[in-house]
């Protein structure tokens, strides 16, 4: 993976979601906030492998787990990524709810933020999944 495709996955989010509120489709389409997070997921887990492919992997490791580090320390790392911005995410929601509007418009309740980590870190996943298999 490579930093100019992780950005464009990002940014393919993110146009999505400036659409999103621009045509009030996460009201209209009860569903449109699960693919957008899944996306979101799989997007920052483009960016954490990118910073693994670019910059880490070629640090050497010693010891006789170092076969292993590919299958366990890679995952970590990614999902780590996934999972910081995920929350780093929810709490953006959280804040703009409490400074700008009167009721819930981005928090819908504890629900609703548990199944946006859970698409959130599937997006991931897959990620990671589809990185392995090439």
């Amino acid at each position: 993976m490579t930093y100019n495709r992780a950005f464009i996955l990002i940014m393919v989010v993110l146009v999505l979601h400036a659409l999103g509120i621009a045509f009030d489709l996460y009201s209209f389409f009860d569903w449109y906030d699960i693919p957008m997070h899944f996306g979101g997921g799989f997007a920052a887990a483009a960016l954490g492998l990118a910073i693994w492919t670019e910059g880490i992997e070629d640090i050497r490791f010693k010891g006789r787990m170092v076969r292993h580090l590919k299958w366990w320390l890679v995952p970590l790392f990614v999902l780590g990524i996934v999972a910081l911005i995920s929350v780093a995410w929810e709490f953006h929601e959280f804040l703009l709810d409490q400074l700008l509007s009167e009721k819930p418009l981005r928090q819908m309740g504890l629900t609703d933020t548990m199944a946006d980590f859970f698409f959130d870190l599937t997006g991931g996943v897959i990620a990671l999944l589809v990185y392995y298999r090439h």
